[in-house]
């Protein structure tokens, strides 16, 4: 009778795990399969969409990205120095055709090498005869002791959106940036009109001022293998120095006194591809003698949004980040702000960790955790950040959109190497913490009083 029961218990198992499976896939189905169709559209004949990046050395190349319809088969660029208008150069470029299921169009891509320390240059680019207007950019100088940059989360806005007010205010407070950090989901979709929102926000300043960028899961087709939009590789000129499957995202830049490490956490989608990742990380770190080591990837290792726990990111990534001393990890995804600054490190117990931070610059807004390893959160807001790299400090300014100083804080490090952080943040405050308009509407009397409980008892924990 015993052993009977136990084959019928066995049997009902077997039953109910599929209708679970299906059940399940049925209410995710739109998260984690459905693409919208992407709409039809017809790109321009004159030169648009147009992007200054580096794959090469920062000091002496920049790159130049730029989109066109598809009767356009030759691009070109014309550079100028601004010490000698006289010495122009000319660049050509044939057209790399995309098509997708709204249209297609013509990527174009110049890399410009020999460029001279401390120069200012302007240059414009054109579809067969038809010219951009020109554009100004400055190469710094390797000798400086001191930059700074921009850097910025999510943005994922809709059509006609606000984010660009965002972007010009944190270039209206860090004007002479040397560069600017965007951490993925730049889009809300892998559509020509979503690029092209991104590309109108940015406006004139992703023109002047060199971009690097890591893709979030927004840049990427939905299914059971997820696919990267081609136009991110079309965009984006970034370095070949990644592994195999992942060249042009998964890459380092160096820039002075600091190496700059892009991981795609989205492109994580089997174990291959993850120790594929790993392998390269390693490789790169054990041969990193820059004195800042900065790590950029969309999906955080220590979440701020409610629910969220990528612990296979921290198996993967953490043990490597303590033992070559990784400096700083910035994220995004979480659509919240939140910053960590005092995370064990798992390799040396004394010795003082990386810095995370997590952050958004989007108008959708998701509700923190009150993870306890967070020193800062916040939720309601959009963010930017402004980051002032030495050779003996890294000094990290968060503000919310319309400006307001939020969060602060300084890595210090000895000649010998040693970090250690100070803060300086102003006090939490309940504004940046109450729960959006989303989870009002949706929670019962009872989950907001567990959130108000959850958000005291983190506040009483940081006094």
């Amino acid at each position: 009778m015993q052993l009977q029961m136990k084959r019928r218990y066995k049997q009902l198992i077997w039953l109910i795990f599929p209708i679970l499976i299906i059940f399940i896939m049925w209410i995710k189905w739109d998260n984690w399969f459905y693409n919208p169709p992407e709409p039809f559209y017809t790109p321009s004949s004159s030169p648009d969409r147009i992007l200054l990046t580096w794959s090469g050395d920062p000091f002496d190349s920049r790159d130049v990205t730029w989109q066109g319809d598809t009767l356009t088969k030759l691009g070109s660029l014309q550079i100028t120095g601004k010490s000698d208008p006289k010495d122009t150069l000319l660049y050509t470029s044939t057209s790399r055709i995309i098509k997708t299921s709204g249209g297609a169009s013509s990527f174009f891509r110049v890399g410009i090498k020999n460029l001279k320390h401390g120069e200012s240059y302007q240059y414009r680019v054109a579809n067969g005869a038809n010219w951009s207007e020109w554009y100004d950019f400055k190469i710094g100088n390797s000798t400086d002791s001191s930059y700074s940059f921009i850097f910025i989360g999510d943005v994922q806005d809709s059509i006609n959106g606000v984010s660009g007010e965002l972007f010009h205010r944190a270039y209206a407070s860090q004007p002479n940036a040397a560069f600017i950090m965007f951490i993925g989901d730049m889009i809300e979709r892998p559509h020509d009109e979503y690029w092209g929102e991104w590309f109108r926000e940015g406006g004139k300043m992703f023109r002047t001022i060199p971009v690097i960028a890591t893709p979030g899961n927004h840049e990427y087709y939905k299914g059971l293998i997820q696919k990267l939009d081609e136009r991110w590789m079309a965009h984006f000129s970034f370095p070949q120095n990644g592994p195999k499957n992942f060249l042009g995202r998964v890459c380092y830049w160096d820039y002075q006194n600091t190496r700059y490490i892009s991981l795609d956490s989205n492109g994580i989608q089997s174990i291959p591809s993850a120790l594929e990742q790993r392998s390269w990380l390693k490789s790169v770190l054990e041969n990193t003698h820059q004195r800042w080591i900065v790590v950029m990837m969309h999906h955080p290792i220590y979440s701020t949004s409610r629910g969220r726990d990528y612990f296979y990111l921290r198996a993967l990534f953490k043990p490597l980040f303590d033992q070559y001393n990784v400096d700083l990890v910035l994220e995004g995804h979480d659509h919240a702000y939140g910053r960590a600054a005092h995370i064990p490190n798992s390799k040396f117990k004394d010795k003082q960790g990386a810095v995370y931070v997590g952050t958004h610059a989007s108008p959708k807004l998701y509700d923190t955790g009150f993870s306890n390893k967070m020193d800062k959160l916040a939720t309601n807001t959009q963010m930017y950040q402004l980051l002032d790299v030495s050779g003996d400090s890294i000094r990290f300014r968060a503000y919310t959109a319309n400006g307001t100083y939020f969060d602060g804080f300084t890595i210090h490090k000895d000649a010998s190497g040693n970090r250690n952080v100070t803060e300086n943040a102003p006090p939490n405050s309940d504004n940046y913490l109450m729960p959006t308009k989303s989870f009002l509407n949706k929670s019962s009397k009872k989950e907001l009083e567990k959130y108000d409980n959850q958000m005291k008892a983190w506040e009483n924990s940081k006094k």
